[in-house]
């Protein structure tokens, strides 16, 4: 029972220390007349993101939708951030990283949870497919063939064929 204590106490203290950290970004904004939280706002969720990787640590039974949500939501956040810092219409070139963000879950799922190596291939061929779409839509459309090199380096580093 005391061990349920000291983990509210934590808990408690954790977010006294957020709301705090959240009201001084907001006096910032009041007293300076420039708005940094509308900059910061993915700070917030690279917080959530970290918060599900600490889930996923501390539970002994390691449910992997921990590790891929907080994965995910941290990578989106340094995406976010990147495009509060520059403009969001890089966002139009930059939309296969969404699909590199689920590929990047995958793999660490190979890495951390199970070594089933078809999802070190999904992982893998998610994470090229994306390159694919990046280098095809962003940079050039005549280099459709590297989708046969992505595919096939997918196949050898996941070790797959067996």
């Amino acid at each position: 029972m005391s061990t349920l204590n000291n983990l509210d106490t934590i808990t408690n203290k954790r977010l006294a220390i957020y709301l705090i950290l959240i009201g001084l970004f907001f006096s910032i904004d009041y007293f300076l007349g420039f708005s940094i939280v509308y900059k910061l706002w993915p700070i917030l969720i690279l917080n959530l993101g970290i918060g599900f990787i600490g889930i996923f640590i501390k539970r002994n039974s390691r449910e992997v939708l921990y590790l891929a949500v907080g994965e995910y939501l941290i990578l989106f956040s340094f995406l976010a951030l990147y495009c509060n810092f520059t403009t969001w219409r890089n966002l139009a070139h930059m939309w296969p990283l969404f699909i590199m963000f689920f590929g990047c879950a995958l793999i660490s799922q190979f890495f951390f949870h199970n070594k089933n190596r078809f999802v070190l291939f999904l992982g893998l061929l998610l994470s090229f497919l994306s390159v694919f779409f990046f280098l095809v839509f962003s940079v050039s459309g005549q280099y459709w063939w590297s989708i046969f090199i992505l595919v096939g380096l997918s196949i050898l580093l996941s070790g797959i064929g067996k």
